[in-house]
């Protein structure tokens, strides 16, 4: 016992070590100084610098695994950093290092915030009467009136902006939902996400937390709508689990049978209801939830020693890892039984899988039925199936590419090249093609 709490110290020593010194020659190599360089303006950004006479760009500031780029033709005695972004000289206006055509230095105007004076321009930017966002002109953006706001939205007096692309007519002020989430934005009874037009209920919408959303009629995950659940009752419950009046959900997967009324999360894994226990979602066939508590459940939800297996889409058993053998990339054996990824195979034992690539364990044939990738090759003929190569194979009659038969090919007169490869036509039909290099 000794001897083992002594090496486990040795390697905790030797894996402090090591970071240590990763950490310091990170450091090292991704110092300005290292490379000769100065930081123009530390205050408003990390991405601008003078290395011998010349200005250089650094994205992030990243020397170690980016390194720098010259500006070509940047003045270095009149360069002045902007923004974390923007720059400037006697001469033109730069965004990331670039330089933008058409633009004035002197006339360059900053965008003020409409929600926080303080706000830094998050990539916009007025010159020569044109706005900017990101270096890119936005067509038709009113400078006498155009604000940002918060994230990639603005507005002037006519339009409400997100990024350069999405134009929205304006008809009210708007307002943010939530001054932490700026991906969210209120216009009148308009809620918008990432620009998008989500909900028409903007007095009764609510942002959860950063992923979920809601208003008296849906539930949305980053502005998607979640068909299944309901706001009534909506909770996210932990990382992996959410409820609402009728059910249980694990991520935004409805959990068939649950019972939100007396659903527990025990862990990450390992959920429970009066009905119940469930493993990521799944409800598990062979356990109850009267024996396992939550320290069970904590073993339970040890990934190495413990593995699911389906019996139908919605139900698991929970077994031994190093009980289960992987016959294939779909097909798995435990007591000589035979489960896909969705179900159990009934009737079928472990020896009547019969893997026909042994190496890339691709193919399979169970009976007279050949698949690929446990997709079924329809229509082969199982007696007469070879393998050609890659994803090509063939019966007496056809050839095949994965699970697919080519129509346009015969096993006849058929000869196998690396460049050849089937795709689908507009008739849903496989044919031959030439990959070109």
């Amino acid at each position: 016992m000794k001897i083992l709490m002594w090496i486990g110290l040795v390697l905790l020593v030797i894996f402090v070590l090591y970071a240590l010194i990763v950490s310091v020659f990170s450091y090292y190599v991704s110092s300005p100084r290292t490379h000769n360089a100065t930081v123009l303006n530390a205050n408003l950004s990390n991405q601008y610098y003078l290395q011998e006479d010349k200005v250089i760009f650094v994205l992030d500031g990243n020397f170690f695994q980016i390194g720098g780029v010259d500006i070509e033709g940047a003045d270095p005695n009149s360069f002045e950093v902007i923004d974390q972004s923007y720059a400037k000289d006697n001469n033109r206006l730069y965004y990331n290092g670039k330089p933008i055509s058409d633009v004035t230095p002197d006339s360059i105007v900053n965008v003020t915030s409409t929600f926080d004076e303080n706000a830094k321009n998050s990539g916009y930017l007025i010159s020569n009467g044109k706005v900017f966002c990101y270096g890119e002109v936005i067509q038709r953006a009113d400078t006498d009136t155009f604000s940002f706001l918060a994230g990639l939205y603005a507005m002037d007096k006519n339009y409400l902006y997100y990024d350069t692309n999405i134009k929205i007519p304006r008809e009210v002020e708007p307002t943010l939902v939530d001054h932490t989430n700026f991906q969210y934005l209120k216009h009148g009874d308009q809620i918008f996400y990432q620009g998008e037009l989500i909900s028409m209920l903007g007095s009764q919408f609510e942002i959860i937390d950063d992923q979920y959303s809601k208003d008296a009629v849906h539930v949305y995950s980053h502005g998607e709508i979640i068909k299944e659940m309901t706001p009534e009752g909506f909770t996210v419950i932990s990382p992996y689990y959410r409820k609402d009046k009728n059910q249980a959900y694990y991520f935004n997967n409805p959990i068939p049978e649950s019972d939100p009324n007396t659903f527990k999360v025990l862990n990450d894994t390992i959920a429970k209801d009066q009905h119940h226990l469930y493993y990521n979602g799944y409800i598990i066939d062979n356990k109850t939830t009267a024996e396992v508590n939550r320290s069970e459940a904590n073993e339970l939800a040890k990934r190495w020693k413990w593995r699911e297996l389906h019996l139908s889409p919605t139900t698991v058993i929970v077994v031994p890892s190093d009980k289960v053998e992987d016959i294939a990339y779909e097909y798995f054996a435990y007591n000589n039984d035979v489960y896909t990824r969705t179900q159990k195979l009934e009737g079928v034992t472990a020896d009547q899988v019969i893997v026909l690539d042994r190496d890339s364990k691709e193919f399979t044939r169970i009976g007279d039925q050949v698949f690929y990738f446990g997709n079924p090759i329809e229509g082969v003929d199982a007696n007469t199936f070879e393998l050609i190569a890659d994803r090509f194979s063939q019966d007496a009659e056809h050839i095949y590419w994965g699970e697919h038969k080519v129509i346009d090919a015969n096993p006849s007169n058929f000869e196998y090249d690396e460049r050849l490869f089937a795709d689908e036509n507009e008739a849903g039909e496989f044919v031959l093609k030439t990959v070109e290099y």
